[in-house]
């Protein structure tokens, strides 16, 4: 009955107080339903285009002498011929990407983390909400917006804005709990409220989650099973995965995103790769010459927001790498699919002959190590030397695992550079995020 009761004051209260963002909902849900996903994805990437090219001045000097600039996006190969967004690009000119018709009321800052570089500033369109987007991954697993949730993150959220969060999901019910270094106090609180509430999702940074979900099995506790554990922010090892579905006694979602465009693609419960979300990003997968490549093959990930009027992303180089799959999923969905994303291009290790490991190739490696550490970061420095630095779950645990970890990296990289490695207490965040890699090289 209660349940029931949330739900009703939950979906009134959103059509009262939110129906903008309950007729959002209603629209992209419809948009699958068209009959060509891509006739629709590309009729959002020629008025975006329009767009940029009319209320931007980056864009209209960027694009100038292309024939777009008169004649609109007529073909794909209009779209192939435009020079990819670089991050510096996007560093070095914020006012003049944002549009000169946008209303501030229309318009919120964002900032990166600066995982592989110094941060920059965008904006964020208020008009198309990443919401109605999570809430279809939400019904996907079978979660509705109105049930009870939980979220496990680094630091504790202001009291202010703890209390606005709340007020705004009102009746749903939300726990939060800071894991950096959480006292028993509070993670006994935090369990004693889990379970109170039910949750039906747990949200939260890939690490912390990892890490509370290894507390809960140190100490044999039992929760109420969620039904589903969504992880963002790092890539996620498949060992960590299943480390997560023991101890919450549910099936973990991969996701990717990133403060630029927060919600690209994510997993439904097949798991076979991740749906992208085509209706409101393109997203290609490309060679060194901005071409795409073929399906099942790496390539740099270029990114277009389809529903940012007030900074346009177009053809947005993020930095990623991934794979476009060339199969439909099982489930039924209209939405294509790429492979996890394992790592950023920048995310590697390099010796002085060129040859560079990739994030996704260290962690292959790395699988049936992790649950020896809280966490792993690799230290590449100028010389090329590498050390890897991890922070063991228990005390004189972990060393046997880092050398082996350490011998097979030197293998993979011919014995060309040093690797070492060592026992820290914390490992080097940058922003609200813990990159596997951490590279001093000077790169040309």
């Amino acid at each position: 009955m209660g349940n029931h009761f949330s739900k009703i004051i939950f979906e009134l209260k959103t059509k009262i107080l939110s129906p903008k963002l309950n007729n959002l909902h209603r629209k992209s849900e419809a948009s699958l339903g068209v009959k060509s996903l891509s006739t629709l994805n590309f009729v959002k990437r020629q008025a975006i285009i329009q767009h940029a090219v009319k209320h931007s001045t980056f864009y209209r000097e960027k694009y100038a002498g292309l024939p777009l600039v008169e004649d609109g996006m007529q073909t794909h190969e209009d779209f192939l011929a435009l020079p990819p967004l670089t991050r510096d690009e996007l560093r070095s000119n914020f006012r003049s990407i944002k549009a000169d018709n946008v209303a501030f009321s229309n318009y919120r800052k964002a900032r990166t983390s600066g995982t592989t570089s110094a941060p920059v500033f965008l904006l964020h369109d208020k008009r198309h909400p990443e919401t109605p987007i999570r809430w279809r991954i939400l019904n996907w697993w079978g979660i509705e917006p109105c049930e009870n949730q939980a979220f496990i993150y680094r630091y504790k959220k202001p009291f202010i804005n703890s209390l606005k969060n709340k007020a705004l999901w009102w009746p749903t019910k939300r726990v939060f709990l800071a894991m950096a270094n959480p006292s028993a106090k509070q993670l006994n609180k935090f369990v004693h409220d889990f379970n109170h509430i039910k949750p039906a999702l747990v949200q939260g940074y890939v690490d912390v989650v990892f890490e509370f979900a290894m507390y809960l099995l140190d100490n044999d506790i039992k929760i109420h099973p969620p039904k589903m554990v969504w992880v963002t922010s790092a890539p996620l090892f498949e060992e960590q995965r299943e480390i997560m579905k023991k101890a919450f006694g549910a099936p973990v979602c991969d996701q990717y995103g990133n403060t630029e465009i927060l919600l690209i693609a994510a997993e439904c419960p097949v798991q076979n790769g991740l749906h992208m979300m085509q209706d409101t990003v393109h997203i290609e997968f490309v060679d060194d010459n901005n071409q795409p490549v073929q399906p099942n093959t790496t390539g740099k990930i270029l990114l277009t927001d389809l529903t940012n009027y007030a900074f346009p992303l177009i053809r947005y180089e993020i930095g990623d790498e991934g794979k476009y799959k060339d199969h439909m999923c099982s489930c039924g969905s209209s939405l294509p699919l790429m492979d996890n994303v394992r790592g950023r291009q920048s995310m590697n290790i390099r010796t002085p002959s060129g040859l560079r490991i990739r994030g996704e190739h260290i962690m292959a490696m790395f699988e049936g190590y992790m649950k020896a550490f809280k966490e792993i970061q690799l230290r590449q420095e100028a010389n090329f030397s590498v050390c890897i630095e991890y922070v063991p779950r228990k005390l004189n645990q972990g060393s046997k695992e880092a050398d082996e970890m350490t011998k097979l990296l030197m293998l993979r990289a011919r014995c060309e550079i040093a690797v070492d490695c060592r026992e820290i207490q914390k490992i080097q965040q940058v922003g609200l995020k813990s990159p596997l890699i951490i590279s001093n090289l000077e790169l040309p």
